[in-house]
């Protein structure tokens, strides 16, 4: 059905506990109703999505949250509803959350949500529970192995082991990144070195009919991500189940050289519409992780500065 309303500003979170996340459930009778979803509601007139977020997680739980780090806008449409999810991530609460509105909540294992049943633009959400803000590639001009590069490497991340072809070498790449807590997204070429753990990485180059035989051979990839320029580009692959786009150039840099770069304007309106997380890549340091979510960013990624 054709969309007939504006859309409607919601703020939800992610609410970490150790491994357990927060879920409400929803009444039966409400929008959506009898299913699990992240805790949050509508924005008040003139209100930001922050504090939003702050005022209904106290509203609804008794909580006061610390601070809330943003992951992505989720646009939706339920036939003539449509919605703007904001999606925030929070690990610091005080307080003892509870139903204060006589909702049922529940403190889920981050590995058991894929057993509750949720409002389909919360699906993505879960999609999200876990993946790293920091994404490495390894530049195959490094005179390093990459199992020993991945061995070295700080702070969770999502490895890319770009150009390194299916080998032992490579094998043993992604055995050193999955040992040490990080995630690993492998090419279509690079399939033959798959195992439990990994994800795939669709290249603008990729055929479709290849991305979906690619799909069917390995079991439970995550996360998918592919890489994106311009609209056209998301158009093109948003079929494909992608959990997290990395948006390039947004900085000048030598690995897209005579490319213009969007710089964070152009980032952002990208970002926006996309529906899932967003990594910059382009000129980035590991620094611009604060000014990435500014920008309606949810990562960075790179490989000279990221080493």
């Amino acid at each position: 059905m054709q969309n007939i309303g504006p859309e409607i500003q919601v703020a939800c979170a992610i609410i970490w506990c150790k491994d357990h996340i927060l879920l409400s459930y929803r009444d039966v009778d409400a929008h959506q109703g009898g299913l699990w979803e992240f805790p949050g509601g509508k924005f008040e007139p003139n209100e930001l999505p922050v504090q939003c977020l702050s005022r209904e997680l106290h509203e609804e739980l008794g909580i006061q949250i610390g601070d809330a780090y943003f992951v992505c806008q989720i646009p939706w449409t339920y036939g003539d509803k449509k919605i703007r999810l904001w999606v925030y991530e929070v690990f610091d609460f005080a307080g003892v959350a509870e139903g204060r509105e006589s909702q049922e909540i529940d403190w889920v294992h981050r590995d058991a949500l894929y057993k509750r049943r949720f409002p389909a633009a919360n699906m993505s959400i879960v999609r999200v529970v876990g993946l790293p803000r920091f994404a490495r590639f390894f530049g195959v001009d490094r005179t390093i192995a990459p199992a020993f590069w991945a061995s070295q490497l700080n702070n969770q991340s999502l490895v890319y082991f770009r150009g390194v072809p299916p080998s032992d070498t490579l094998i043993g790449g992604i055995d050193a990144a999955l040992d040490h807590g990080h995630s690993v997204i492998l090419t279509l070429d690079q399939l033959p070195c798959f195992r439990i753990g990994c994800g795939v990485h669709f290249r603008k180059s990729d055929h479709p009919d290849e991305v979906y035989k690619a799909l069917d051979r390995v079991e439970k990839p995550w996360p998918v991500t592919a890489g994106i320029r311009n609209r056209n580009d998301w158009l093109r692959q948003r079929d494909f189940g992608v959990d997290a786009f990395f948006i390039s150039p947004v900085g000048d840099t030598p690995s897209h050289p005579g490319m213009p770069a969007l710089g964070w304007s152009g980032f952002q309106l990208l970002a926006e519409e996309v529906g899932v997380p967003s990594y910059a890549l382009g000129g980035m340091q590991l620094a611009d992780l604060v000014t990435v979510t500014k920008y309606s960013g949810y990562g960075v990624a790179g490989i000279r500065q990221f080493q």
